[in-house]
């Protein structure tokens, strides 16, 4: 049986980070090509952005903790893929496209504040959890920004 190596509290926030970058800027590509709004478009552009910077940040933090960065798995995504198609199929108004990115912010916050509140208590290094916060900041400020299209 191999040996496998112990994560440290530092290394599960920054898996939990890149997994919810990574989610929240596939979810974005997935509905910026069902957006017809031209401002709609513009601010989920600046948010995939974000995304992509968090998602860097991330990786290169698991880089210097010797750790490769854990791709999303295809279980999680495929649930949300489909959500979204099945959604905006019949409504892809600035309003729906709105209310699932509020919904998707809402669970990535929920899931990254578990695992922050988890990191807090094992120790994690105040860099990793600044890292995290940045991206629950973004989230949240991202909820605000979508709400005028609802």
């Amino acid at each position: 049986m191999e040996n496998k190596k112990q994560k440290t509290p530092g290394e599960e926030l920054m898996q939990a980070v890149y997994k919810n970058t990574k989610m929240g800027s596939d979810t974005i590509t997935n509905v910026i090509e069902r957006t017809k709004d031209a401002e709609l478009r513009r601010e989920l552009t600046s948010q995939l952005e974000s995304y992509y910077g968090f998602t860097t940040a991330a990786r290169n933090k698991l880089l210097e903790m010797n750790c490769e960065a854990k791709e999303p798995g295809m279980l999680s995504k495929i649930p949300a893929d489909f959500s979204i198609k099945m959604s905006t199929m019949m409504d892809s108004s600035n309003s729906k496209i709105a209310e699932l990115m509020i919904g998707g912010y809402n669970m990535g916050l929920v899931d990254l504040q578990k695992s922050i509140n988890q990191a807090k208590e094992e120790g994690a290094p105040e860099d990793v959890l600044n890292i995290a916060g940045g991206v629950m900041a973004f989230e949240q400020g991202s909820i605000e920004r979508m709400k005028k299209y609802l």
